[in-house]
């Protein structure tokens, strides 16, 4: 439950921080900033500035320590510099893990934590926390939330994106405990009690629809995705479907590495995405000739992000199937976590990416070939995971370009 994500790696560093302070403080400094000896240490002076520029959080602390009337904890003190200073880039993209934080994304990752069971996005656009997915059989879906829903308290305290990390650490807890989540849902606001379970995230789900026409639902990059993507093809090839549908609606991203290992095995020999970092440096990620070469759409909306937008982009770009919805997030930059021994992190935004054509859709997005709306107030009622087909406009729109042959 965390912003919308591309992760090109996982990073385990060791960090060595070492404070040197000098002596010489400015003349109408209290004095017990002064040194008590006359000791002088000699450092480069690139070392030197950058030791005064970061004085000022040195200062502060010692502030802290001198005149704040309770006892400190200098672990809370640190991890509020760090978020702060991450939190200053200004991307909602670059920010800090608590440890608890970094073992919440870890748990996710893998498919598996403790919380209420949903997928959410931090959206620029309005700056609200918006509901992607209700994962099936969650308490959040039995409690009544919904795909769509905007939240905007979190046990009454308000959250913006920018508090998304606050509020999903605060629905995160103890199995058999509950949270109170407020809704945004159209024109109404709605207050739902939500005991919190363990979730087991399905990243995948599958089926053959009438007409032999295989589909496959990616929730999400992450954890068994692969792997149930995998599954999907091979059991389509194994049914000889006339075409195949890929749902990528609401999918918010994932491991960059998912979305290149999936495009091997459904495009042909090439590039699937490019990389370029501060310093100009170029990365092409390719992928070999063996591929199964069928008939696809691909169905997107405007919550399909990030690593969704890179397996839509090389489908588009090598022509090998048909794009059909509403236009894409836009999120063309990559992040890579890094997780330091103490068990605290941080992700941050270090490139841009470009789809094989080399576009970047970063605050662009992609339009689809064949525009689709949906019913809003279907989807208010059932949710975009949950629209029974009569109800699916796109679905639809899908199902007929492949049974009519307009997808080759």
């Amino acid at each position: 439950m965390k912003h919308i994500r591309l992760f090109s790696l996982t990073v385990l560093v060791l960090v060595l921080m070492s404070m040197l302070m000098g002596t010489a403080a400015a003349s109408s400094m209290p004095s017990f900033w002064q040194g008590d000896d006359d000791a002088t240490v000699t450092i480069p002076r690139e070392e030197y500035e950058s030791l005064l520029k970061y004085q000022k959080l040195e200062i502060l602390h010692e502030l802290l320590d001198i005149y704040y009337y309770e006892e400190l904890d200098d672990e809370a003190l640190l991890d509020g510099a760090a978020a702060g200073l991450m939190q200053g880039v200004g991307d909602l993209y670059t920010f800090y893990y608590t440890k608890e934080d970094m073992e919440a994304f870890n748990e996710e990752s893998e498919g598996e934590y403790a919380g209420i069971g949903c997928q959410l996005i931090a959206d620029p656009t309005d700056e609200a926390i918006t509901v992607t997915r209700v994962f099936k059989g969650s308490p959040a879906e039995e409690a009544g939330v919904r795909a769509g829903d905007k939240i905007v308290y979190v046990n009454d305290v308000y959250c913006s994106a920018y508090e998304m990390d606050d509020a999903v650490d605060v629905m995160r807890g103890e199995p058999g405990t509950s949270v109170k989540i407020t809704v945004v849902r159209g024109l109404e606001t709605m207050d739902f009690d939500v005991e919190r379970k363990i979730i087991n995230i399905n990243y995948v789900e599958h089926r053959i629809l009438d007409g032999n026409i295989g589909y496959v639902m990616v929730y999400d990059f992450l954890g068994d995705a692969y792997d149930g993507f995998a599954r999907a093809v091979e059991e389509f090839k194994a049914a000889n479907v006339s075409g195949m549908i890929i749902d990528l609606r609401n999918n918010g991203g994932g491991f960059l590495s998912a979305s290149v290992d999936m495009a091997d095995l459904i495009l042909p020999e090439g590039t699937v995405v490019s990389t370029k970092d501060n310093t100009g440096y170029e990365e092409k990620l390719t992928i070999d000739g063996e591929y199964y070469d069928v008939p696809m759409v691909v169905l997107v909306n405007g919550y399909s992000a990030s690593a969704s937008e890179i397996l839509t982009g090389a489908i588009r770009d090598y022509d090998a199937g048909v794009i059909v919805g509403t236009k894409t997030f836009g999120k063309g930059i990559v992040q890579t976590v890094i997780e330091f021994p103490d068990g605290t992190g941080a992700q941050i935004t270090i490139a841009r990416y470009y789809t094989p054509s080399g576009e970047c859709i970063h605050e662009v997005g992609i339009e689809p070939d064949v525009v689709v709306e949906l019913d809003e107030e279907a989807v208010t009622l059932y949710g975009i995971n949950n629209l029974p087909l009569e109800h699916d406009a796109q679905l639809q729109k899908a199902i007929e370009l492949l049974t009519t042959g307009q997808v080759q």
